[in-house]
């Protein structure tokens, strides 16, 4: 008898769409926040990267879009977290590097001294060796 109420709360619950996330969930918050953000709708897509985060905590492109939602608003200290968040999971961020250097000129003096991870190097967009000049 309890077997079968155990199986029907399971039951109920998926069916009430109460299930873990799924990665479909995810990609979905994404893709929406990314067209949110680029129309300029911040708060829906700062919700729906937030949600993305909740499945995948350490997703790189969740994090980048929030670093880039809080230069837009102007919270620089906020940003330069993000894009370090974004940098610790994806180090060839190419994007995270550049924008996580401009927020920290914008957060004027303050700002270098906010980062707590060495600022991964750029990436090379030649094949020559190191050291070698044109």
């Amino acid at each position: 008898m309890e077997r079968w109420i155990v199986l029907e709360m399971v039951a109920a619950v998926l069916v009430g769409g109460c299930g873990p996330a799924t990665m479909d969930d995810e990609l979905g918050y994404r893709q929406k926040a990314v067209s949110a953000f680029q129309v300029g709708h911040l708060d829906e897509a700062k919700e729906l990267l937030d949600r993305a985060l909740y499945t995948s905590p350490a997703d790189p492109m969740a994090l980048y879009y929030l670093g880039r939602i809080a230069c837009e608003e102007g919270e620089w200290e906020e940003a330069i977290y993000r894009f370090q968040c974004c940098l610790g999971a994806d180090p060839g961020h190419g994007d995270a590097r550049e924008w996580l250097i401009r927020a920290e000129r914008a957060a004027g003096v303050v700002g270098p001294k906010l980062r707590f991870i060495p600022l991964p190097p750029a990436r090379r967009t030649t094949n020559r060796p190191v050291g070698q000049s044109r």
